[in-house]
């Protein structure tokens, strides 16, 4: 599906990406099994609930990859423009730039926050993709929801050196090899950035998300610019990165613990190798949905990926803060294709006592 004329640059920048996890979401759908639940090719590998749950989350992890991706892309983007009015600041207040006024400090706030979101919003797209791989792999597990992408990597090692583990097909089966094919572009994320950048982007997520953040700096440029840097190593706390960071010696300066790219630079391109990324995993994964439903005993869609049919605890009793008043008759408003996947999960109205028997 082409971008539409008026595509912003965010969405431009992953395009990509968008275009097969879309293809791909419309296939899905187009395949549900409307009467029956789930995808009529993966009816008799486990009871009717199960697979229907496992057919329609799995739609909904190839949206969410999609939508992760454009939410990265647009808090680049945000992080962009905010950095470029932070250094016309320093530019014209000069010394009083300092202390931050109400206006300065919302922007150096919004700095901080949108370079967070893509760090966040990269992570998750690939976490959400890990557990579609699963699904789509038939890989063995139990309860793929709780996965990401540190144990796909793991498993991913495992079946290349030709474990005998019983969560893949058979060693030497077609199957197998199906299954190897799809993993083997789980490893192969180097060709779309510079050194390390995968395993720098992750790092750097993490240590946002559950350590102490670093301090921003800002350095003035040979051609009379600013730039704002990330920190090099991630894992280490700010003081064990500016005093090893820049190695031993007297010709190592602290400014070593620092990427030397401005911080727009560094997301627009993790945006950039990430979207590839996730093109060549999408279209990985499209090969081994062909080659399963045109055999679909080549792989056993085990349900023990789906770890119960109804949910353990007893749901949330939050009422919100309000009230809202529905009409008498009031209608909801959803995409056709969301229509089609509630209907084929006879979650509809005259279909759902269906899920109590």
């Amino acid at each position: 599906m082409p971008l539409p004329p008026d595509a912003a640059l965010y969405e431009r920048r992953v395009e990509p990406a968008v275009r097969v996890l879309t293809g791909f979401t419309e296939r899905l759908v187009e395949e549900l099994d409307v009467d029956a639940g789930g995808f009529n090719w993966w009816s008799g590998f486990s009871d009717w609930k199960t697979l229907t749950l496992l057919s329609d989350y799995l739609i909904q992890l190839v949206m969410g990859v999609r939508e992760s991706i454009l939410s990265a892309s647009l808090a680049a983007t945000t992080h962009s423009e905010k950095v470029t009015a932070e250094h016309f600041a320093l530019k014209t207040k000069g010394e009083s730039y300092f202390p931050l006024d109400a206006v300065g400090r919302q922007r150096a706030m919004t700095i901080r926050e949108s370079a967070h979101s893509c760090f966040f919003h990269l992570g998750q797209a690939l976490d959400r993709a890990a557990v579609a791989i699963y699904i789509v792999g038939g890989i063995v597990v139990r309860d793929a929801v709780g996965l990401d992408w540190t144990s796909l990597e793991k498993n991913s090692r495992q079946i290349l050196s030709s474990s005998e583990k019983n969560m893949f097909e058979p060693v030497g089966s077609p199957g197998r090899e199906v299954q190897e094919a799809l993993l083997a572009t789980v490893l192969d994320w180097e060709p779309f950035g510079p050194e390390d950048w995968l395993p720098w982007m992750r790092d750097t997520r993490n240590g946002m998300a559950h350590r102490a953040g670093g301090t921003s700096v800002t350095v003035s440029t040979s051609d009379r610019q600013f730039a704002t840097l990330f920190h090099r190593h991630p894992k280490w706390s700010e003081l064990q990165s500016l005093a090893f960071g820049g190695g031993q010696g007297r010709r190592s300066s602290m400014l070593d613990a620092y990427v030397m790219s401005s911080s727009p630079a560094v997301l627009n391109g993790l945006c950039d190798s990430v979207a590839r990324f996730l093109e060549q995993l999408t279209n990985a994964m499209t090969t081994c949905w062909d080659e399963r439903q045109a055999m679909p005993t080549l792989i056993v869609q085990h349900g023990r990926q789906w770890k119960a049919i109804e949910p353990a605890d007893g749901g949330s009793k939050f009422p919100g803060y309000d009230t809202v008043e529905l009409m008498k008759r009031s209608n909801m408003l959803i995409h056709p294709s969301t229509s089609r996947r509630w209907q084929a999960g006879r979650v509809m109205d005259d279909r759902r006592a269906d899920w109590q028997r």
